[in-house]
């Protein structure tokens, strides 16, 4: 897995603290998606192996 660059992290960010809009990974091109997991958050692009994110909550 290559380091994230700042667009990516950034385009990870906007998605996670604006879950409801559509966020395009700058990387691939594909959507990014937001998905509630327990007690996680998970922001992650929907191209297999591409950038991925989230919180973990107790």
């Amino acid at each position: 897995m290559e380091m994230m660059n700042e667009k990516e992290r950034n385009a990870l960010d906007e998605k996670l603290n604006n879950p409801e809009k559509k966020v395009i990974c700058p990387r691939c091109g594909n959507e990014i998606v937001y998905e509630k997991r327990g007690n996680s958050i998970a922001v992650e692009c929907k191209t297999k192996k591409c950038i991925y994110g989230g919180l973990r909550g107790l």
